[in-house]
């Protein structure tokens, strides 16, 4: 079973969970299944091979051991994964410490609209609708994605990095690269300098060019009353 649970930690394109690599294996339990793989880290551990399992977004998924990130990166730079406004990174951060969280508190805190990039991380999958607040409208509710959890090698939330305030980072260069940096976006001196010193013209300010006219970020309440169940995780 260890060698299967290999093959198949190695064809995925994603972290694979107990219950799946459990339906993937007829007869394997759960405690099997994580025997096999503590064994296999054991195993290119002792080994010195450049790479090993990790645990991560709910599951495991075998990569690159961290000392040679900078090799892989260096080969993968023309292929990140995404690149954000700092409209995006801002909405992102805001989502990823404050969720659930509505659009409304989201311009509360940024001071301008946010509808564009959060249709824009919503279509990367980064963000999604989680449910509705009791407030009055019934607003949708955004959280991140366990994309956004696998992209930066996390477990679960609570192993995101500890902020100061979200607002004095919307406003801090240092650490605006910081946030972008661990979701794959290098951010460089003079994009920095472009970022802080564009003005606001408006209540889209920032966002608007990230907005497909085809895709609106967020529909009215009566319009996606027929569609609550597709408002769930």
């Amino acid at each position: 079973m260890k060698r299967e649970i290999e093959a198949l930690l190695f064809a995925a394109d994603g972290p694979l969970t107990v219950a799946r690599l459990k339906k993937l294996l007829v007869g394997a339990d759960a405690a099997g299944i994580k025997e096999a793989i503590a064994e296999l880290e054991s195993e290119y551990t002792q080994a010195g091979h450049a790479f090993t399992v990790v645990e991560f977004g709910g599951g495991w998924q075998i990569a690159t051991r961290p000392e040679f990130s900078p090799s892989v990166e260096k080969m993968l730079k023309s292929r990140r994964f995404t690149r954000l406004s700092k409209a995006g990174l801002e909405v992102l951060a805001i989502i990823a410490y404050r969720q659930p969280i509505t659009r409304l508190e989201i311009d509360e805190i940024r001071g301008v609209n946010s509808s564009g990039a959060i249709s824009t991380l919503t279509e990367r999958n980064l963000i999604t609708v989680v449910g509705r607040s009791q407030a009055i409208g019934n607003p949708l509710l955004y959280g991140t994605t366990r994309e956004f959890l696998n992209h930066l090698g996390l477990k679960g939330l609570g192993q995101l990095p500890a902020l100061p305030e979200l607002e004095d980072v919307m406003q801090d260069r240092e650490q605006l690269r910081d946030f972008a940096n661990q979701i794959g976006r290098e951010i460089s001196a003079q994009e920095l300098e472009e970022y802080f010193e564009a003005p606001v013209t408006g209540p889209e300010a920032g966002s608007a060019e990230e907005v497909p006219e085809d895709h609106p970020a967020e529909p009215a309440p009566e319009q996606d009353a027929g569609h609550e169940d597709n408002a769930q995780p």
